[in-house]
C-alpha cells in the first residue's frame, strides 16, 4: 500500500514538473532573459594600439574638416599626428598591446604625450565649429604649437605629469586669449600635475620661442589632475603663442619631494575678430482705403561697437505709420578679412519678434513691442576663445 502511495505521487510530481515545464513563459519574463547584457561600464586600459589608432582617427577627422581650417596648419597638424603615431609604434614594439601604466618610464611618457596629443586635437575639432575665420586660425596655431611640443618633450617619471587640456572655469575648451584687458582665468587639465605633500607646481609662461613673456600666470588652485590660473588684471598680453610651462614635484621615499619632468600647454593670444553688422528695417503699413498694404521706405543703420564679444542693442526708430502690418528686416555681416554675407529680407506680421541666424555664430532678433535690434552670439558660437 505505502508502495502504491510512493507510485502515486511520482506520478503527480512529474506530471507538475513536466506542465511547468511546457507551461508559456510570460512575455515581459521572456524578455528579460533574452535581453543582451548591458555594455561595460569600464572602459579597456589604455594601450598604445588605443592611442596609436585614435591618433589616426584624429588625423582622419581633420581631413574631413580641412576645408573649412587654414591649409597651412592642417598640413602641419596632420603631420605632426602621423609622425607621433609612427613614433609611438616604434617606441613600444612589441608591448603595443600592453597597458601603458604598465611599462617602463620612456614608452610610458611616449604614450602619455601622444594621449594628450589626441584629446587636443579632439578638442579643437569641436571647438572651431562655428568659430569667425581669424579665430580659427589661430585656434589651429595653437594646436599646431601644443603639438610641435608634445613632439619634442623629454624627460619620464614613474607617475608621468601630462597635460591634455586648456578649458575656461566653466570647462570650456579654451585655445585663443583675445587681447582685451579683460580678466582672465582658466586652467590647465591632466595627471599627475600636483602632489599634496609637496610645495605647489611652478607655473611659468613664455613665448613660442621660449623668451619669457612680460605677464606671468598666477596659481589660484591645484589638485593632482587640474591647476587652475588666472593672469594680472589689465594685463597686456603679447600677440603669438602663449606657452604655459608646469613642473610639480612628487614625494619620493627617503629622498623627499622631486623635481618631475616639465609639461607644456598652449593657448594664443590673438586680436579679437573684428566683426560689423548693418541692418536696413521697414514696416508695411495699411493701404488707403483697404488693399495689401503700403511698404515704407526702410529705417537702415549699424550695430553698435563689440559685435561678436557678447550682447549688443540698438533702438530703432520706425515711424511710418501707428499700427503696421509687418515688419521686414535684412542685415549684412562684414568681417575684418573683407567678405561680407547678408541675411534676409525676413518677415512677420507686426505683433511677432523676429529672431535669425546670422554667419559667424551670430543671432540677430527684432522686438516689436519696444522696436529693440539685438545682435548675441549664438548657442553654436564659437567656444575655443576667451
Amino acid at each position: 500500500m505505502a508502495e502504491l502511495s510512493a507510485m502515486t505521487i511520482g506520478r503527480r510530481l512529474g506530471a507538475g514538473i513536466a506542465f511547468a515545464l511546457l507551461a508559456p513563459v510570460p512575455v515581459g519574463l521572456a524578455a528579460a532573459q533574452d535581453a543582451p547584457q548591458s555594455a561595460p561600464q569600464i572602459a579597456p586600459r589604455l594601450t598604445g594600439a588605443i592611442i596609436i589608432t585614435q591618433l589616426q582617427t584624429a588625423q582622419h577627422d581633420l581631413a574631413l574638416r580641412s576645408a573649412d581650417l587654414p591649409a597651412s596648419n592642417v598640413a602641419t597638424i596632420s603631420q605632426r599626428l602621423a609622425s607621433m603615431a609612427d613614433r609611438l609604434g616604434k617606441s613600444l614594439g612589441g608591448d603595443v598591446a600592453k597597458p601603458i601604466d604598465t611599462l617602463g618610464n620612456d614608452a610610458k611618457a611616449d604614450a602619455y604625450h601622444a594621449e594628450a596629443a589626441v584629446q587636443r586635437t579632439r578638442a579643437f575639432l569641436e571647438a572651431s565649429r562655428s568659430c569667425l575665420g581669424d579665430d580659427t586660425a589661430a585656434m589651429a596655431g595653437a594646436l599646431a604649437k601644443t603639438l610641435e611640443l608634445e613632439a619634442a618633450a623629454s624627460g619620464a617619471s614613474k607617475l608621468q605629469p601630462v597635460i591634455n587640456g586648456v578649458e575656461t572655469l566653466d570647462r570650456r575648451p579654451l585655445f585663443v586669449l583675445h587681447d582685451d584687458g579683460k580678466p582672465v582665468a582658466f586652467a590647465l587639465t591632466g595627471e599627475n600635475l600636483f602632489d599634496a605633500q609637496c610645495a605647489s607646481p611652478v607655473v611659468t609662461a613664455t613665448d613660442g620661442q621660449g623668451k619669457p613673456q612680460s605677464v606671468q600666470p598666477l596659481v589660484t588652485g591645484v589638485l593632482p589632475n587640474r591647476i587652475e590660473l588666472k593672469l594680472p588684471d589689465g594685463a597686456q598680453l603679447q600677440p603669438g603663442s602663449y606657452v604655459l610651462h608646469v613642473v610639480p614635484k612628487r614625494k619620493a621615499f627617503l629622498v623627499g619631494c622631486t623635481t618631475q619632468p616639465e609639461t607644456t600647454a598652449v593657448v594664443q593670444v590673438a586680436p579679437a575678430a573684428k566683426v560689423s553688422v548693418s541692418y536696413s528695417l521697414s514696416e508695411t503699413c495699411p493701404a488707403p482705403g483697404g488693399g495689401m498694404g503700403q511698404a515704407m521706405p526702410p529705417v537702415t543703420g549699424s550695430m553698435p561697437d563689440g559685435v561678436g564679444h557678447g550682447t549688443v542693442a540698438t533702438y530703432v526708430k520706425v515711424s511710418g505709420c501707428s499700427d503696421p502690418l509687418s515688419y521686414s528686416i535684412s542685415a549684412t555681416v562684414k568681417f575684418g578679412d573683407g567678405h561680407a554675407a547678408t541675411v534676409g529680407p525676413i518677415s512677420q506680421i507686426a505683433s511677432a519678434g523676429i529672431t535669425a541666424g546670422l554667419p559667424g555664430g551670430l543671432s540677430l532678433s527684432w522686438d516689436p513691442s519696444v522696436h529693440q535690434l539685438v545682435v548675441r552670439p549664438a548657442t553654436s558660437s564659437c567656444k575655443g576663445v576667451y
